[in-house]
């Protein structure tokens, strides 16, 4: 027995790599089709590709699809549709639509194409390689115990608080970066404040859209929630991509690593507090199990 969970416990030492390395081959399989159908990628000047820092990148986006895999319960199906819908839209969607607003470069909806294949590889994988650390049981949320007229509120701030989030952390990253923003050598550019709030507001409602998904299915405690949460925002919002960007200055991509695992943990927060509150508590075998979460899988 001790074995076992010894066994246990130390298997995301390959499980992690396993999904991070299945996303890396994936993207060069990807990259490799769409250049066969013709469409462009986005271009930047100076860009390069450093397949060592890809790999980087891939592995932290594993750690993430880990972390999430390991509380979304149901079945392999569910899981992996929950899990795609998330990273897709918060690392891709949000995330081309953050570079047609801050950027000069275009083709960003082949960005839209490449990502399909990456994100369900990377999804099925930690589906298939991560069971829930208590599945059948479910974490009790607002939408789960009153009427509409209950939660409502919640919902609409939980979709207006990442804008205000963003600001706050933004204004106090931008002193430090507004040169690379200027001159356009870098392909950055700064929109009007008018776009940007929209923009944002936007991407909340996406990211609320697909964070909902994992609440309801979510079998393991509410403080690992908040931890994977974070972690997943930290990484998909633009750690992961930051990575990869070696043409851009290392102190900008540093400063602005900073502010968006800043940003994420606040925003994860709040969606935590505000949609699964304190007083909610799922049923005591979820309790039980969570009590257990040391031991992985």
């Amino acid at each position: 027995m001790t074995t076992e969970r010894t066994s246990r416990r130390y298997a995301w030492l390959w499980k992690i790599p396993l999904i991070g390395g299945a996303y890396f081959v994936a993207t060069m399989i990807s990259g490799a089709m769409v250049t066969a159908l013709g469409l462009q990628f986005p271009e930047f000047p100076g860009h390069t590709s450093n397949p060592a820092l890809s790999f980087v990148a891939s592995i932290v986006l594993g750690v993430t699809l880990y972390l999430l895999a390991r509380g979304v319960g149901g079945s392999s199906g569910l899981r992996w549709l929950v899990l795609f819908a998330f990273i897709y839209v918060s690392y891709c969607v949000n995330n081309q639509i953050e570079g047609a607003t801050f950027t000069t470069a275009g083709a960003y909806g082949t960005m839209l194409v490449f990502f399909v294949l990456p994100c369900a590889v990377i999804a099925g994988l930690a589906a298939l390689l991560v069971k829930p650390t208590a599945d059948g049981a479910r974490m009790t949320t607002v939408f789960s115990d009153g009427p509409v007229s209950s939660w409502w509120w919640r919902v609409v701030l939980a979709w207006l608080a990442f804008p205000f989030i963003y600001y706050f952390f933004g204004m106090l990253a931008y002193p430090f970066v507004a040169d690379s923003y200027q001159g356009g050598e870098l392909g950055l550019r700064v929109p009007s404040q008018g776009l940007i709030f929209a923009v944002v507001t936007l991407r909340s409602l996406f990211f609320l859209l697909v964070t909902i998904p994992i609440l309801a299915t979510w079998s393991a405690s509410r403080r690992s929630l908040f931890i994977a949460l974070a972690a997943a925002f930290s990484a998909m919002v633009g750690v992961a991509g930051l990575i990869e960007s070696a043409w851009l200055p290392t102190s900008m991509r540093v400063i602005h690593s900073v502010e968006i695992i800043a940003d994420s943990i606040v925003h994860a927060w709040v969606l935590v507090a505000l949609l699964v509150p304190g007083r909610h508590r799922a049923s005591a075998e979820m309790a039980q199990m969570a009590a257990n979460e040391v031991s992985t899988d």
